[in-house]
C-alpha cells in the first residue's frame, strides 16, 4: 500500500510569501546572513549556523531516502540534527511513539527504524546524489495526545511544518539577542515547530531544554539567557508556587507562550505580578499543526478569546471550530493542515471534508472575530439521553476556593448510558467523603454521580487531561 494512500495528496497551496518552501532549506538563509552566530546551545556544547549546517549534511549522507525514522534522543542537539537530517534526505520523521504505534504504521511506511545513537548510522556510499524535495509529500508522522482514544497517526508536509515560523515573522519580528527554548517533548510535531524550526526560520539561537521542574527551567532559563518559550499550564503553577525559584531567574523572558490546556486568569495574573512577563494563550492542535489563534494583548489576561493567526479564517458549523486557508492577503491560500491520520481514510475524510480542518472543539466568533473554545465535542458525557458538558461541570467545581484542579468524565452505566464522575485534587480544608458529593451537587447545575479526592489526575506530556 502507498504511504500516502487515503491521505489528501491534493493539497496544492500558494506559496509561501517568504522563507524557504522546505524544510530540507531551512538553514540556508541564516547560513547566508550570519554564518558564525550561534544557532543551536545545548548545555555546554554550541554550533554556529555554519557548523550545524555541516552536521545535518552529515547526518543526511548517511540516511536512504523516504526511509522513516524515530530519534529515540529525547530533547538533544542530535535529536534535532537527525530531525533536520531526515527532511534533507527526503526521509519521514516519526515522532514520539510507543512500539504499537510504530507497529501500526509498517504497513503503511514499512518499519519504521528506531535510531539511538547517531554512531548506528551507516558510512555513505560514494556516487549517492540529493534527489529533489517535494514540499507537499508525506514527511512528519506524529501521534494525537490520546487523551479520549487511542493516538491518531497524523501526516504532515515539510509544507505543513513551515508556517508556524514563518507567520510568526510578521506577528512577533524577532527580538535582538533572541533565543527561544522549551523544556517540553520535542519528539512531538507541535513542539518541533514552535522550538527548533520556528528558531531557525526567525534566524534566532534555539536552545536545548530539558527540565520541566519549576527550579530546574529557572536554571535553564537563567543559564542560557532565553527570551521565549512555549509551556503549559500545570509548569506555571509550579514556578508561582516554588520557594526557591527567583523572579531573576526568568529576567530574561519576554514571551512565554501557554498552551496543551487553559489556564484559570488566576494563574496568570500571579505569574505576571511575580516574575514580570505576561503569559500568553495559544490554541492548536496536532492536525494543523500548532497554534493557530493566540489571545491579543489588548485584552485583559485570561480573556478566554483570541484572534485567527493571518494565516487560517475560522468559523463555527455546527457548534464546532472549523479552519481554512484565509482567502486574502499575503497569506491567501498558503496554508495547508494535516494530510489526514494514516491508516484511517474514513477519520481523514471527516476530519478535512468541505476544503476546512474540522478540530472536533466546541466554540463561539464574538462580533470582533475573536474565537472562544468551550470545550470538546468528542468528550460530552450523554447521561440518560442528556448532553453533559464536563468542561462546564469542572469550571463550576474549581471556583471552589479548596479544589486545585477538577477532571469530570463519563463511566459506563447500564441504566444512564453514563454516569457523571468528578476526580479532584483538593487542600487540606476539603470536605469529608462522606460530604464531597453533596457539596459539589450544590454549586453544580449539572448533575454529578460520583466524586473523589485524588492524590492527582493523569496527564499528557503536554499537560492535557487524560480523558480516555
Amino acid at each position: 500500500m502507498s504511504p500516502l494512500s487515503g491521505l489528501r495528496t491534493h493539497f496544492r497551496p500558494e506559496p509561501y510569501p517568504f522563507g524557504p518552501s522546505t524544510v530540507a532549506d531551512i538553514l540556508f538563509a541564516g547560513l547566508d546572513a550570519h554564518p558564525q552566530r550561534v544557532a543551536l546551545i545545548d548545555g555546554d556544547r554550541s554550533w554556529t549556523w555554519s557548523e550545524l549546517d555541516v552536521a545535518v549534511a552529515e547526518v543526511a549522507a548517511r540516511l536512504s531516502s523516504g526511509v522513516a525514522i524515530h530519534w529515540d534522543l529525547g530533547n538533544s542537539a542530535e535529536a534535532m540534527i537527525g530531525a533536520l537530517a531526515t527532511f534533507r534526505s527526503g526521509g519521514v520523521w516519526v515522532g514520539d511513539s510507543s512500539d504499537e504505534d510504530r507497529a501500526r504504521l509498517a504497513p503503511h511506511l514499512g518499519e519504521v527504524r528506531v535510531i539511538s545513537s547517531l554512531d548506528e548510522l551507516p558510512v555513505p556510499e560514494d556516487g549517492e546524489s540529493q534527489k529533489p524535495i517535494d514540499p507537499h509529500a508525506l514527511a512528519a508522522v506524529s501521534f494525537t495526545s490520546g487523551t479520549s482514544g487511542r493516538p491518531k497517526a497524523v501526516a504532515h508536509s515539510q509544507h505543513n511544518l513551515l508556517w508556524p515560523g514563518l507567520v510568526s515573522l510578521e506577528v512577533e519580528p524577532p527580538t535582538e539577542g533572541e533565543r527561544i527554548g522549551t523544556p517540553l517533548n520535542q519528539g512531538v510535531v507541535n513542539i518541533l515547530v514552535l522550538g527548533h524550526l520556528s528558531a531557525l526560520l526567525r534566524g534566532s539561537t534555539t536552545v536545548v531544554m530539558g527540565r520541566t521542574y519549576a527550579e530546574g527551567f529557572a536554571s535553564d532559563i537563567e543559564q542560557f539567557s532565553v527570551t521565549r518559550t512555549f509551556v503549559v499550564a500545570t509548569m506555571l503553577h509550579d514556578l508561582v508556587e516554588s520557594n526557591t525559584v527567583s523572579p531573576l531567574q526568568l529576567a530574561s523572558l519576554n514571551r512565554v507562550i501557554v498552551g496543551g490546556s487553559g489556564a484559570k486568569p488566576e494563574l496568570l495574573n500571579s505569574f505576571l505580578d511575580r516574575f514580570a512577563v505576561r503569559p500568553t494563550l495559544s490554541y492548536g492542535l496536532s492536525e494543523a499543526p500548532s497554534g493557530v489563534v493566540r489571545e491579543s494583548l489588548d485584552d485583559p489576561i485570561g480573556s478566554g478569546r483570541g484572534f485567527p493567526l493571518p494565516h487560517v479564517e475560522v468559523e463555527i458549523v455546527d457548534g464546532e471550530i472549523c479552519l481554512r486557508p484565509t482567502a486574502s492577503g499575503p497569506w491567501a491560500n498558503c496554508w495547508t493542515p494535516t494530510l489526514g491520520y494514516i491508516g484511517e481514510p474514513e477519520r481523514t475524510e471527516s476530519l478535512l471534508g468541505d476544503g476546512m480542518l474540522r478540530t472536533g472543539d466546541a466554540g463561539h466568533l464574538d462580533a470582533d472575530g475573536a474565537l472562544s473554545v468551550t470545550g470538546r465535542l468528542s468528550n460530552i458525557i450523554i447521561r440518560g439521553g442528556a448532553n453533559i458538558d464536563p468542561l462546564a461541570i469542572e469550571a463550576a467545581v474549581e471556583q471552589l476556593p479548596w479544589v486545585q484542579v477538577a477532571l469530570c468524565t463519563g463511566v459506563d452505566d447500564d441504566r444512564l448510558g453514563q454516569k457523571v464522575r468528578v476526580q479532584l485534587v483538593a487542600s487540606t480544608d476539603a470536605p469529608t467523603e462522606d460530604e464531597l458529593l453533596e457539596t459539589l451537587r450544590e454549586i453544580s447545575s449539572d448533575p454529578i454521580d460520583e466524586a473523589a479526592v485524588v492524590d492527582e489526575v493523569p496527564r499528557n506530556h503536554m499537560g492535557k487531561l487524560i480523558r480516555g
